[in-house]
């Protein structure tokens, strides 16, 4: 319920990415730490918590207009370069989820840890690239926009 009420209080995607950013980093610390079940039970609520700001993401989205509505509104042609980083960001959060329902049937996490971790690291990796490609076309936008300076 805590999470769930902290989750709640986020009301900017700043905020979100921010708190995405500060559990990244703890699902890092805990992939990084010898494999017990201390450790995989920390890994499920960190992924829970992850999943659950899936939701209030969409949400926040939706309060701002869409998904990337700041380049849509100024480049409508540029939809399509918007809807395959939307769909990768549908397959990250799918591939998420399904990485934590391995992880909680998985009887032994000692055995599973390296290739969950690696799938998590991976993952981690298509995530910030991701947020670096939304970030790099949201400039472009902006740049091309305000047009060359003199």
């Amino acid at each position: 319920m805590a999470e769930s009420i902290r989750i709640s209080q986020i009301y900017s995607m700043a905020e979100c990415n921010e708190f995405q950013y500060l559990l990244l980093g703890d699902v890092r610390d805990i992939i990084d730490e010898t494999p017990d079940e201390s450790s995989k039970r920390w890994l499920l609520a960190v992924l829970d918590v992850l999943i659950s700001l899936m939701p209030r993401e969409r949400y926040l989205h939706d309060q701002l207009g869409g998904y990337m509505h700041e380049v849509l509104e100024v480049f409508p042609g540029w939809s399509r370069e918007v809807l395959r980083l939307h769909l990768r960001k549908l397959h990250l959060d799918y591939a998420l989820r399904d990485c934590r329902d391995r992880l909680q049937l998985e009887k032994s996490w000692v055995a599973a840890a390296d290739q969950l971790g690696c799938e998590l690291r991976d993952w981690m990796k298509m995530f910030k690239e991701l947020h670096q490609a939304e970030s790099s076309l949201l400039m472009d936008a902006m740049l091309l926009d305000i047009g060359p300076a003199d």
